[in-house]
């Protein structure tokens, strides 16, 4: 099954809303749930998006905060792409302090170099997140595009557009791998309210 045309999307987008609506969010001990920030992280060596979003008190409406990328020059050594990629982790939490980041976990890589600089990549993330003190989630490419989209198999423009229509933004100016990001912290949000904390995966 694909999403072909905008009314398949907006039916998609109904049921998301009725669910939230119908679910009121509570923690494993059912208080409820304080706002809370969370940054999502789609990781890559030299171009990692990057998305805030702000999670309100009852769980169903979700504020974006802002969102980018971070990039290094294709010529620039790995040694220095990963330098740039912790030091630019490490200025977002300071100016924006999330309380918890969602990255993507459970990539597959036919090409061994690519998973080890993708590792490293990743290692460089997770180790400055751990640095301060902030609880880092993985979700598996799949599991997004199903949070998001309802289809495992979604594009990233379908992603996008799903995107833009939940946090009503306007995603055309901007890097997909940004609104991958975005994606993330909206499905660790959606898993934190709908499934009132009992389907988020421990902290790596």
């Amino acid at each position: 099954m694909r999403v072909k045309n905008l009314a398949e999307l907006e039916k998609i987008l109904a049921r998301k809303q009725v669910l939230q609506r119908n679910t009121q969010p509570q923690t494993k001990d059912n208080t409820p749930l304080p706002q809370l920030r969370i940054i999502g992280l789609d990781v890559a060596l030299r171009c990692t998006g990057w998305g805030i979003i702000d999670t309100k008190n009852e769980g169903n409406v979700h504020v974006p905060v802002d969102c980018g990328v971070i990039k290094t020059d294709q010529k620039a050594p790995v040694s220095e792409c990963l330098r740039r990629l912790a030091g630019g982790v490490r200025e977002l939490i300071e100016l924006y302090k999330p309380d918890a980041a969602a990255i993507e976990g459970g990539f597959y890589c036919q090409n061994v170099r690519t998973a080890i600089i993708l590792g490293a990549a990743r290692g460089a993330v997770i180790a400055t997140l751990a640095e301060k003190s902030i609880p880092t989630h993985e979700y598996a490419p799949r599991k997004v595009k199903q949070a998001i989209c309802g289809l495992g198999n979604a594009s990233k423009q379908q992603v996008a557009l799903l995107v833009s229509q939940m946090l009503r933004i306007q995603t055309d100016a901007l890097a997909l791998d940004s609104t991958d990001a975005l994606a993330m912290a909206l499905t660790h949000a959606q898993l934190l309210s709908v499934a009132q904390g009992f389907g988020i995966p421990d902290p790596i």
